[in-house]
């Protein structure tokens, strides 16, 4: 399911190429959200419960106060699950992130992998080639994979890692 998920992600991130959802992080991550979805539902993953959602904040039931920017996953409240259970990928987008910005990211994601279990969590920078995977030290080096996309010659240009 891992690879899958990428693959939708890279085909989203090579989707988006309206210059102005380029100019903000909250513009580009509404249709970013928008083709991702439409991505893993071509791949058949948003079956038997699995949804794509907008995460606010997680509440304190979950012991923490992050602010993921999308996930995927089945609602405990749904599953009856314990809430460490049916969480498959998490995404946080930055438009463009220095590096100090990017590790911060990547630190939230790690918190985001041990507490709830996410087997793969993705970093975005928006309107950047930089992806800084390369600076990641953190304790989850087989789940993050990061990705930079610019607008080049009108269409996206997407490096990841």
């Amino acid at each position: 399911m891992n690879e899958q998920i990428l693959e939708a992600t890279v085909e989203a991130l090579g989707t988006v190429a309206e210059p102005r959802f380029f100019r903000t992080e909250r513009g580009y991550h509404g249709r970013f959200y928008c083709v991702l979805q439409a991505a893993l539902d071509r791949r058949g993953l948003l079956v038997d419960g699995v949804i794509l959602e907008m995460e606010y904040q997680k509440s304190a039931r979950h012991d923490m106060a992050q602010r993921p920017d999308i996930i995927l996953h089945i609602p405990a409240e749904e599953s009856g699950a314990r809430r460490k259970d049916n969480n498959f990928a998490v995404f946080a987008l930055k438009w463009r992130a220095s590096r100090t910005e990017a590790l911060a990211d990547f630190g939230k994601l790690d918190e985001m992998c041990e507490w709830l279990d996410y087997p793969l969590a993705i970093f975005i920078n928006i309107a950047s080639e930089r992806h800084y995977r390369e600076e990641y030290t953190g304790p989850f080096q087989d789940r993050l994979h990061a990705f930079g996309v610019v607008l080049a010659n009108g269409a996206p240009k997407v490096v990841g890692a």
